[in-house]
């Protein structure tokens, strides 16, 4: 199959079941074409490997594959043969016991809804003499519109990080401006420092360009200073990666004492810090998203941010702040990648900036909302699941009292509700026993996805986790 699209709506299953069909119709897969393992496809497309079973399933009923022991899964007729498929959204939904099954609540991820309502029609309202005066004189500016830069600066200096626009550089969200910097420190198997655990995203980027990763405890107050020590003096680091505020995924806030003891240490070392402030807006306690970076000493400290969090994730806008000479080489990369981001969502980035206090807010009452209402229902419906009451962010970082978190997270899907594995967040694999849950969806899908939740884990203990399972939209 040349490309796998899994947009759309419907069971995820279905849709990867619909490409699969489709490749056959395109010929890319003809009768006697003998498919990937389930296991292999599953790896390569990112999905469990149950999603896939699911979909041969399908296939194998509709006559299209047929599987034998020894000989894998393979292309039995052609796909014309079997008539027109029905389209995911005619397709009758799958049920859970006793309850119709109205599609996959995602609880992995912190894609939240647009928080645009509250502001003016001007700010929004991008005019035909807008895109003409973008149009004039265009330059791709990979550095990012002037504008946009001056007023991000602006932001970083009114909250106490005097700063420059030159010290700026623009990005098409907050992952790009992470690749971008862990392609300069990580390139050549550079070793770079991450919290353990950590943003799944970070550790993507970094296995993307080879580096080295070690992976430090935390606790409640941050990074453990004595394990930063013991690895520095063991051996160099290019780069700290970190998130003071509403670290991802255990929602913790690090201590100003903890910050000057990593910061003193990063100096003493040269090593370069990265503070990813992308979830930092959403602090409960209000806290500004640079009050620990503002006063770093002499240490080499750069921060990340994004608008994604706060006003619309599909704004796709982020932004590095560094020194100018860095900024200079992460230019240089960033042309590589594109060549100058959007400046349409740029213009729309430099109108709603100025409304961030407010939209922080907003969010952090519709968070904390949700919040109590998922920990509750959990503390109801899963008392011995456990955890420690976040201080920001969209997620709880659940314990769970025995078990593997990555079959429980297929399981899970199988009920009609997606959570993160911890061993996703970890370097080497640790967390086996912690799920990420974010709680950003709607409070009525929240309400279900509990209770989708307590159903998996009924279903885990009692050991009644085989194939009749699959029968549950995934």
């Amino acid at each position: 199959m040349d490309s796998v699209d899994l947009s759309g709506s419907g069971p995820l299953y279905r849709r990867l079941a619909d490409q699969i069909r489709a490749a056959a119709r395109r010929g890319e897969v003809g009768v006697g074409s003998r498919l990937p393992s389930e296991r292999d496809l599953a790896r390569s497309l990112g999905l469990s490997r149950t999603t896939v079973i699911a979909a041969y399933r399908v296939l194998r009923e509709e006559g299209l594959l047929e599987s034998a022991r020894g000989s894998g899964t393979r292309v039995a007729v052609s796909a014309r043969s079997i008539g027109p498929a029905v389209p995911v959204s005619e397709m009758p939904a799958a049920k859970l016991p006793g309850e119709r099954f109205d599609g996959l609540i995602d609880c992995s991820g912190s894609v939240m809804p647009a928080c645009l309502d509250g502001l003016p029609e001007e700010t929004l309202n991008v005019t035909a003499g807008d895109l003409r005066a973008l149009a004039a004189g265009f330059d791709y500016e990979p550095l990012g519109l002037p504008s946009l830069r001056a007023a991000i600066a602006a932001r970083y200096t009114s909250l106490g990080l005097t700063t420059t626009a030159d010290e700026i550089l623009v990005t098409s969200g907050a992952q790009q401006a992470i690749d971008l910097l862990f392609t300069l420190f990580g390139r050549d198997r550079g070793t770079i420092l991450t919290e353990n655990p950590t943003y799944a995203g970070a550790l993507d980027s970094a296995r993307a360009v080879g580096a080295t990763v070690i992976g430090l405890p935390v606790d409640d107050e941050g990074l453990k200073v004595r394990a930063l020590r013991e690895t520095l003096d063991r051996s160099p680091a290019r780069l700290i990666y970190l998130m003071t505020a509403c670290q991802n995924p255990t929602g913790t806030m690090m201590s100003s004492a903890r910050w000057h003891a990593i910061a003193r240490l990063a100096e003493a070392t040269g090593t370069a810090i990265v503070d990813d402030t992308t979830l930092a807006d959403l602090a409960f306690d209000g806290r500004p998203a640079v009050s620990l970076t503002a006063s770093s000493g002499g240490a080499t400290v750069i921060t990340v941010g994004s608008l994604s969090k706060l006003f619309w994730a599909g704004m796709r806008m982020g932004w590095i702040r560094a020194p100018e000479y860095l900024i200079t080489r992460l230019a240089r990369l960033k042309v590589v990648a594109d060549l100058g981001s959007s400046h349409i969502s740029q213009l729309l980035a430099a109108r709603v900036l100025p409304a961030t206090d407010e939209t922080r807010a907003y969010r952090r009452r519709q968070l904390t909302e949700r919040l109590d209402i998922l920990s509750g229902l959990l503390r109801t419906h899963l008392p011995t699941w456990s955890w420690t009451h976040p201080q920001g962010g969209p997620f709880l970082w659940v314990r769970l009292p025995h078990g593997n978190a990555e079959d429980f997270s297929q399981l899970a899907a199988r009920h009609g509700v997606r959570v993160l594995s911890g061993t996703k967040t970890s370097h080497d694999d640790a967390f086996s026993n912690h799920l990420r849950i974010s709680y950003v969806a709607e409070p009525p899908d929240l309400r279900l996805a509990a209770e989708r939740l307590r159903r998996a884990w009924a279903e885990l203990e009692s050991g009644d986790n085989g194939q009749a399972a699959l029968d549950f939209a995934v």
